[in-house]
């Protein structure tokens, strides 16, 4: 999978970025894990900011789009080091209805499995100016 824009749960995102919106380099902001379910939502921030934002949006002077993944149904989770606020390269592949989730960088890796990942947000906001944009 190339793009945010392909993913389930995609239709507001769509409609605030009119062009796709590849999938990339992400920060990290939280990683949850229910295991009733077993489930993991993973927040982060991507470099691409959106290009028709709602009229309230306008009016702030955001610098950062934070999304989402929920993913249900997951299997197959290694996790090695927590990251910290280094970028991470992800990748989402998709081979026989069964998406395979890889975020990495030099120290840390998140990898795992689900049915179905559904992307969540987009939401804006100004970060601090002392911090790197990705």
């Amino acid at each position: 999978m190339k793009f945010w824009n392909h993913l389930d749960g995609s239709t507001f995102f769509n409609q605030i970025f009119t062009t796709s919106v590849e999938i990339d380099t992400i920060e990290l902001f939280t990683i949850s894990i229910d295991n009733n379910r077993p489930t993991i939502i993973l927040e982060f921030d991507i470099k691409q900011l959106p290009d028709a934002p709602p009229l309230k949006w306008k009016k702030s002077d955001y610098n950062t789009c934070r999304i989402g993944l929920n993913c249900g149904g997951i299997s197959d989770l290694t996790i090695k080091n927590i990251p910290t606020k280094e970028k991470l390269n992800i990748t989402i592949t998709n081979k026989e209805n069964i998406f395979t989730i890889h975020a990495s960088n030099t120290s840390s890796l998140i990898e795992f499995k689900t049915k179905s990942p559904l992307l969540c947000g987009p939401s804006v906001y100004m970060s601090s100016s002392d911090s790197d944009q990705l």
